[in-house]
């Protein structure tokens, strides 16, 4: 860990203390309208970023948030060397791969590709993405522009030809799979402290991967269990059990299979059913989630301080937009619902 990578690990910690405290979320959560939300606002770190805005929406507060999120990110991806610039690509990755999949979704359902466009997220544009509204379907987008593009390697390892005969889902953990997996190698040829702290966070997000595609393909015919075993991170540590996981058919049989694990099995709920329970579930492991960024956050010369920085200001923006949207809906009885600080 350079002196350069200290210079670059200060400036994240300086975006660190940037965070909204817990007074001020409360004082965001009290207010009545948008504008006091953003008269709230400009006493954190976000200072100004709305005052050149004239109507106030929730929509707004979300896109100047991620906004700031994403010039931050970038400023510190300008000024990082090889191996840290290859590990923040890494991290940009993860939103390339979901602009892609909105994609497929968006030309799969005859949606506008304008309007598509305009909700991709910032931080995973690369060049020729907006090419990809024009290719007739997925086999097509990989030919045109994937096979050459910062994530055209997850589709290349898939060793998959038939993309438009699989489901959103399977793609979606597909790609996740060969992600996690790349990252992970990368960040033990990385070595040092980087690798443990980064690789248990990754692990972690093995596990959520193997749980979620679980949940997420119960019920769905045709997906097998040997073709869900394959989506599974060989990571982990549920690697010992996921043949028994692929082959789980309800949302109680993935629970047993998890009784070896309290940390996830404590996270089923029986009270749901299998459409409720994934919600549910997604909203739990987000909790433990932000606890683990947290600890990636807290340690000293290692790269998992980005990661878990860039994680927990997502969690942030998406505070707010949660939190505008209850003011905006008339909806303040359920502002700390979804709150997570």
């Amino acid at each position: 860990f350079n002196i350069h990578e200290g210079s670059i690990e200060a400036v994240v910690h300086g975006y660190k203390n940037g965070f909204i405290r817990p007074e001020e979320y409360n004082n965001i959560c009290q207010c009545e309208t948008l504008n006091d939300m953003k008269s709230q606002l400009q006493v954190t770190d976000y200072g100004n970023f709305l005052q050149s805005e004239g109507v106030i929406t929730s929509r707004v507060i979300h896109a100047k948030a991620t906004e700031k999120m994403v010039n931050e990110f970038f400023e510190m991806r300008e000024w990082a060397t090889a191996p840290l610039s290859t590990f923040l690509d890494y991290i940009s990755y993860e939103h390339m791969i979901n602009n892609v999949l909105k994609l497929i979704s968006a030309k799969r359902s005859g949606s506008e590709s304008l309007d598509v466009l305009y909700k991709l997220h910032p931080l995973g544009l690369f060049p020729g993405i907006n090419a990809l509204t024009a290719a007739t379907d997925i086999e097509d987008m990989f030919e045109t522009v994937l096979v050459d593009s910062p994530i055209g390697k997850f589709f290349v390892a898939s060793q998959q030809k038939d993309f438009d005969e699989l489901s959103l889902e399977y793609i979606r953990a597909m790609l996740q799979r060969n992600y996690i997996e790349s990252f992970y190698d990368f960040c033990l040829s990385v070595g040092g402290e980087t690798a443990m702290v980064m690789c248990t966070v990754l692990e972690f997000e093995a596990d959520r991967s193997v749980i979620t595609t679980t949940a997420n393909t119960i019920g769905m015919r045709d997906i097998l269990p040997g073709d869900r075993r394959k989506l599974y991170p060989n990571l982990g540590c549920l690697v010992d059990i996921q043949d028994d996981l692929s082959m789980v058919e309800d949302m109680d049989q993935l629970k047993d299979r998890l009784k070896r694990f309290p940390e996830f099995y404590n996270l089923m709920d029986d009270d749901r059913n299998i459409s409720d329970g994934s919600k549910s579930l997604e909203r739990k492991f987000v909790d433990v989630s932000t606890q683990i960024y947290r600890d990636a956050l807290s340690r000293q010369y290692q790269y998992g301080v980005f990661y878990g920085w860039l994680k927990l200001k997502e969690v942030e923006v998406s505070n707010l937009q949660w939190i505008s949207d209850c003011i905006s809906q008339n909806m303040k009885s359920r502002v700390h619902e979804y709150v997570q600080f």
